[in-house]
């Protein structure tokens, strides 16, 4: 007997598909040989105790797994099945228990349909209104231009120490002067914990990337050096410039999806303001 192998598409379904992939198989084949118990079944690949599971659900599911970049193997659309053939029993299940009468469930539920609806619009409108491949070369030339001297021209690997008070940014500033790690203070005080697990490291960046004022404090910095505590409204910021080298931008076909993805998001805030400039919010 050889024991089966598990593709990355079985590793991402849900944990609990696997371990229910064959009592919902079972569930599966008894379902389908009872009675339909509405018109939507007729279309159903499966049904769960009688709510149907359509090829269209089957599909979209495949569809979402293939945009997030897992490979369809043979198996897939079986697998994919069981997963929703496991789901539908723990939802059914949790509907019997009047689960989806809790307040913060259907608060969850509401926010999971405006969110599919919100992507609906964005995804009818770009069909509608695509980016056009000389808007995305126009934006690529505006950015390269910007590079080409000026604030852009160099790009700046830069480490920070964020803290709460002034108070506490004068200490850590104090403690520096006296020639203490910069990585080991940051681990250990800063509140930005992303950063902070890397001794302070927020990688290369341009200065356009950077809020102000940090922006103009990294611009003065030189190679080595610690800026004096600056503030936002996010606290106090102690920076390091690790190093400093010329900026060198990626050819068009490579920075074209993220030269893409600025367009869109930019887009996408003007309609949304578009709306609000109609819409009656108290």
């Amino acid at each position: 007997m050889t024991t089966p192998r598990f593709s990355h598409l079985a590793q991402y379904l849900l944990c609990f598909s696997l371990a229910l992939g064959s009592v919902a198989a079972l569930a599966a084949e008894k379902a389908s040989k009872e009675p339909k118990a509405n018109a939507d079944t007729s279309k159903a690949v499966k049904t769960v105790n009688g709510v149907a599971i359509s090829q269209e659900q089957l599909n979209h599911f495949m569809q979402n797994l293939q945009a997030q970049g897992q490979q369809m193997g043979p198996d897939a659309e079986k697998m994919v099945l069981n997963e929703l053939i496991a789901r539908e029993l723990v939802a059914g299940d949790a509907r019997k228990k009047k689960l989806d009468a809790l307040p913060e469930v259907k608060a969850q539920v509401k926010l999971m349909q405006q969110q599919v609806l919100v992507d609906a619009w964005f995804a009818d409108y770009f069909k509608k209104n695509p980016i056009k491949e000389e808007d995305v070369r126009n934006e690529y030339n505006r950015q390269l231009e910007s590079t080409k001297s000026g604030r852009n021209a160099n790009e700046y690997s830069v480490s920070q120490i964020l803290l709460g008070s002034e108070q506490e940014a004068q200490e850590v500033s104090k403690r520096l002067e006296n020639n203490e790690s910069f990585e080991r203070i940051a681990q250990d005080k800063s509140l930005d914990k992303p950063s902070a697990a890397q001794g302070g490291k927020l990688g290369w960046l341009l200065p356009s990337m950077i809020v102000r004022p940090l922006d103009d404090i990294v611009l003065s910095l030189k190679k080595g050096s610690v800026s004096n505590p600056v503030q936002t409204n996010l606290g106090w910021h102690i920076l390091k410039v690790e190093d400093i080298r010329k900026f060198k931008p990626a050819s068009f076909e490579d920075a074209k999806n993220n030269v893409i993805k600025g367009l869109v998001d930019a887009k996408r805030k003007v309609l949304v303001e578009e709306l609000a400039k109609n819409a009656v919010i108290k």
